[in-house]
């Protein structure tokens, strides 16, 4: 039996679901803001970020709708903002995870998951291989008028809506959730 393709995206974003919860469920208090390695984001700022990714390259880049975050209870939240962290000075990133409380960035990631699966259902395998609009949707959005930004999605502009779904959405997630776990481990095992 052949898989269709937006279920094996969904089943992606539900992979990176369960992970973003395994993460938190593994995390200290004292692991959120601690900079384990230097140079590296806070792991409360690359938690936050993740989630972030998914709504941004699927409501405003894929989409061009409005991302989930610009809703209640989400847009009233300390900790939303209306762009993914791409370009953050270290200032900027450190302020931010200063504000994310795990619990609710994993509401809003619950949240995210039903909404993006709940599309996906909806759309077909020529909708996932057509070219995606993510640069067009970007220029749209001042929250995304950074030079990190224009940068980071330089190669996947113009790729089939399936590719930038799989890199951003999971392979660059998981790699996050990775990361996190990581500096975790590293700051327990210096401190």
């Amino acid at each position: 039996m052949a898989m269709q393709a937006n279920r094996l995206i969904a089943s992606q974003l539900n992979a990176v679901n369960r992970q973003l919860h395994e993460v938190a469920g593994g995390m200290q208090p004292e692991d959120w803001l601690r900079r384990a390695v230097p140079g590296t984001n806070l792991p409360a700022f690359t938690f936050w970020h993740v989630p972030r990714t998914i709504d941004s390259t699927v409501n405003m880049g894929i989409r061009g709708a409005p991302e989930l975050i610009a809703s209640e209870p989400w847009v009233s939240k300390r900790w939303a903002r209306p762009e993914g962290g791409t370009g953050y000075s270290v200032e900027e990133a450190d302020q931010l995870a200063a504000e994310v409380v795990p619990a609710e960035v994993l509401d809003y990631a619950d949240a995210l998951r039903a909404q993006v699966s709940q599309w996906l259902k909806t759309i077909s395998d020529e909708e996932l291989e057509a070219p995606n609009g993510l640069l067009e949707h970007a220029r749209q959005s001042p929250a995304y008028h950074r030079p990190a930004v224009a940068e980071a999605i330089r190669p996947l502009v113009g790729q089939p809506v399936w590719l930038l779904l799989s890199i951003t959405c999971y392979a660059h997630s998981w790699a996050h959730l990775e990361e996190i776990n990581l500096l975790a481990e590293v700051g327990r095992a210096t401190t």
